[in-house]
């Protein structure tokens, strides 16, 4: 199970660079975490539910709470058909070379669609919502959504070299950082920030600006998820 966040603490501490406003001038560029959640006539509970569902691997209350024309991906996957084959993935529905992989796959997909929920998000008027807060960051014409990631913690490390016993060079809060390496075989991405200081950071702190992200609408029958994708 995914632990809620500490999104809010840190919100005092670092000032008040707006999450949707310029960022390119900032010395050091931040993201904070912010749900406004409380603000959509329904969605809180609607969320409150949605989540309770997932906890408990309930297939059937996750689809229901989909609109039937849910998109799943860039490649056509759509609707509630689709959207169950994803979260019940079984070793029958791979081919032989993958069939080990299936347990991950599926409980990947579970932990990425609660994640997304409890990092918070932002309204679009009073009718859409869209989660993470990181997918609703405005990027700048420079920045490369493949490399571009969110420190989605506060209090984090910036170590020397990769891995848990590296010098802390530097405590990061929310800053959205470059990935220079993508660190295969460590639990560790090479980042660099906006100042051009670079080090090492946990991936587990670390958010890809083209990961997971959802939106929902309310339609005349409730709050429904109109599209869970991944990519870009």
């Amino acid at each position: 199970m995914i632990q809620t966040r500490q999104l809010f603490a840190a919100l005092l501490i670092l000032g008040s660079l707006s999450l949707t406003g310029s960022l390119a001038d900032a010395a050091e560029r931040k993201a904070l975490p912010v749900d406004e959640a409380s603000q959509v006539q329904g969605f809180e509970t609607y969320r409150s539910d949605l989540l309770k569902a997932i906890a408990r691997r309930d297939v059937e209350a996750v689809v229901a709470s989909a609109a039937p024309d849910i998109e799943l991906s860039f490649g056509g996957d759509a609707g509630h058909d689709a959207l169950r084959s994803f979260l019940t993935v079984s070793e029958d529905d791979l081919a032989d070379e993958y069939k080990d992989q299936a347990a991950g796959m599926r409980e990947g997909y579970w932990d990425a669609l609660e994640e997304v929920l409890r990092l918070g998000g932002k309204a679009d008027g009073p009718d859409a919502f869209d989660v993470p807060y990181t997918w609703t960051v405005e990027l700048g014409e420079n920045d490369d959504p493949f490399t571009t990631y969110f420190v989605i913690d506060r209090d984090v490390p910036m170590r020397d070299r990769p891995n848990r016993h590296g010098a802390v060079e530097k405590v990061l809060a929310y800053d959205i950082v470059e990935v220079i390496d993508g660190g295969e075989g460590t639990s560790f991405h090479k980042v660099r920030l906006e100042t051009g200081e670079t080090g090492f950071v946990d991936k587990v702190h670390l958010r890809s600006a083209i990961d997971y992200r959802a939106r929902f609408e309310r339609r005349p029958e409730g709050w429904k998820m109109v599209f869970f994708l991944a990519g870009d």
